[in-house]
């Protein structure tokens, strides 16, 4: 059999392992209850053929997509962290009506409005901790504690650079290089979610259907069909034959009878 887990992103088109066509990933959503935990995760897929869409399926849990023995579930969802969007709230200690927002994506470096400082945002971290080594890592890959680090510059000269807390602005760390009124808030995050779909196939699985259905066959015929029996025992005595008949049934007793009764009738009007 053949079984793997894929992972994509709206949009995505994947080649499935051992077939002859692709997997789109049209759409995810993720549906959840009022106190937010999840409810079900929902997928749109589209297969696709000799570059032709054969079908579209929305799938969730316990809900998957079959096609040519392929069976596609859904069975997980998570976030794509590396490519993160946020906001960013710059503001001045000693002026309480400057504000500047700022949206950035990992990797870019934006020029603030008004000063002359850019600012680049590198990495996001969902759960953040600090392990045994003292470093940033995450917990998990869930957003129970976001944080964005960034870093400021001058030029060619960089004079801010620390993490910041969507949940805990108040444990910001930004170390600064020389002296400036900025301070900085991670306001709101973005990412795109993926789908984690699991791929299976199992060519044995007709035969175990067929084989389920002759069992139940065989079920039927041992519960069901009446079991009956009939023996004829014919003996000679003084040169004449004579027939001792008798039946039994394990089910149905009165109805045999009445057959059994007719079977005798018969062999009498032969004498």
């Amino acid at each position: 059999g053949f079984r793997k887990n894929l992972t994509l992103s709206e949009g995505d088109i994947l080649d499935i392992p051992n077939a002859e066509f692709k997997l789109r990933l049209d759409k995810f959503e993720t549906e959840y209850y009022p106190d937010g935990n999840v409810r079900d995760w929902k997928s749109t897929l589209t297969v696709i053929e000799n570059e032709k869409q054969i079908l579209s399926k929305i799938i969730e849990v316990n809900h998957p997509l079959s096609y040519r023995g392929f069976v596609f579930y859904q069975s997980s969802y998570g976030w794509n962290w590396t490519n993160t969007s946020v906001e960013i709230w710059v503001k001045k200690r000693k002026d309480p009506s400057f504000l500047r927002k700022i949206d950035i994506t990992v990797g870019e470096r934006v020029r603030l409005e008004g000063e002359n400082i850019q600012i680049s945002f590198i990495h996001f971290i969902p759960d953040f901790v600090l392990n045994e080594k003292n470093e940033a890592a995450t917990r998990s890959l869930q957003p129970n504690n976001p944080a964005a680090f960034i870093e400021g510059w001058e030029g060619d000269e960089k004079i801010i650079s620390g993490w910041i807390f969507a949940k805990f602005p108040d444990f910001s760390r930004i170390h600064s290089e020389k002296e400036t009124d900025l301070s900085f808030e991670l306001k709101n995050f973005k990412a795109s979610q993926y789908s984690g779909i699991e791929a299976a196939k199992d060519p044995g699985v007709n035969i175990i259907w067929l084989g389920c259905t002759f069992l139940m066959i065989g079920l039927a015929f041992a519960f069901y069909w009446p079991s009956r029996e009939i023996k004829v025992i014919l003996e000679e005595t003084q040169g004449k034959t004579g027939v001792i008949v008798g039946g039994i049934a394990s089910k149905n007793r009165e109805d045999f009878q009445s057959e059994f009764d007719e079977i005798m009738a018969s062999l009498r009007r032969l004498r």
